[in-house]
């Protein structure tokens, strides 16, 4: 059960543009996200190098592609099982993404004090979302592992003619503002629109984490499933 987010800490060195993108200075700022004004907080962080070298050594289409919603405690095993669902087996480097998984998990549910969280791990070779939106929801965390990072902007919802302002980088944390949050329910100011990078030739299969709150537990035959 949700009840309701947590009190805002006064700003600890973060930094706010213009446009409603808040670059934090520590994971403590990702509560921020709940100020009027503030659509994404991004927060850059450098993972063990082990865990690039060996994503980017994995063959396309090894990566779990799997929705779950679990309580924060049994984000873990749930995690693991996906990786062993998908042949992946036991390593440092999947201990460190797991771990990671479980670490953003731990601080979205502290963010939003949610219990309950839907969890996508995603692998993503084509062109999706690409049509720039909004989320109907009240926040989501967002990290891609793997590939180009989730982009921004407010120049509307016409993929042809859409600007990216800023695009995620790999590793990056975004957790960002949806359509059902109060303030933005309460703002006048054209909504920060996002939208998956689009695929080129040259485009590496993304892996991408996305992190909501769940505020009913799914029944146990729908808990978890691979996505299509």
């Amino acid at each position: 059960m949700t009840a309701g987010p947590l009190p805002q800490p006064a700003p600890t060195g973060a930094s706010l543009r213009p446009d409603g993108v808040l670059t934090a200075r520590s994971p403590d700022d990702l509560s921020l996200i709940h100020r009027a004004g503030v659509d994404l907080v991004r927060w850059d962080r450098t993972l063990p190098q082990a865990l690039p070298a060996w994503l980017d050594g994995l063959a396309d289409g090894t990566l779990p592609h799997v929705r779950f919603s679990a309580p924060l405690g049994a984000v873990e095993p749930a995690a693991v099982a996906a990786f062993e669902s998908a042949g992946i087996g036991p390593s440092v480097a999947r201990h460190l993404l797991v771990a990671d998984i479980v670490l953003l998990a731990m601080l979205y549910s502290h963010v939003e004090q949610s219990e309950w969280l839907s969890i996508r791990l995603e692998r993503i070779d084509h062109d999706a979302c690409r049509k720039p939106h909004i989320d109907r929801v009240t926040t989501r965390l967002l990290c891609t592992y793997r590939g180009d990072g989730t982009e921004f902007g407010r120049a509307g919802d016409d993929p042809e003619t859409w600007r990216c302002d800023l695009a995620l980088g790999r590793f990056e944390v975004g957790l960002v503002k949806g359509l059902l949050h109060p303030t933005q329910r309460a703002s006048a100011a054209a909504p920060l629109l996002h939208r998956s990078p689009r695929f080129t030739a040259e485009s590496r299969e993304r892996f991408l984490l996305c992190i909501g709150a769940a505020h009913t537990p799914l029944a146990p035959e729908r808990a978890a499933r691979t996505l299509h």
